[in-house]
């Protein structure tokens, strides 16, 4: 599943639409529960340098609470 895909099945499982709350970071998107607004889903792009890995290319990363 790629990204695109992800944010399409959160949108049409969950009701919830996307959120760029950061301005220093455009790319990332946070999905929000309706009821409370608390974040449950977060995605990323990072650069592989910053997770250890010797390439310089972008990973999408995901993390689900």
């Amino acid at each position: 599943m790629n990204r695109k895909e992800l944010e399409e099945y959160i949108r049409s499982n969950y009701s919830a639409e996307p959120d760029h709350p950061w301005v220093k970071y455009p790319n990332y998107i946070v999905f929000r529960h309706q009821s409370n607004k608390k974040w449950f889903a977060i995605i990323m792009d990072v650069p592989k340098n910053k997770l250890g890995l010797q390439e310089n290319d972008i990973l999408d990363v995901v993390n689900f609470k």
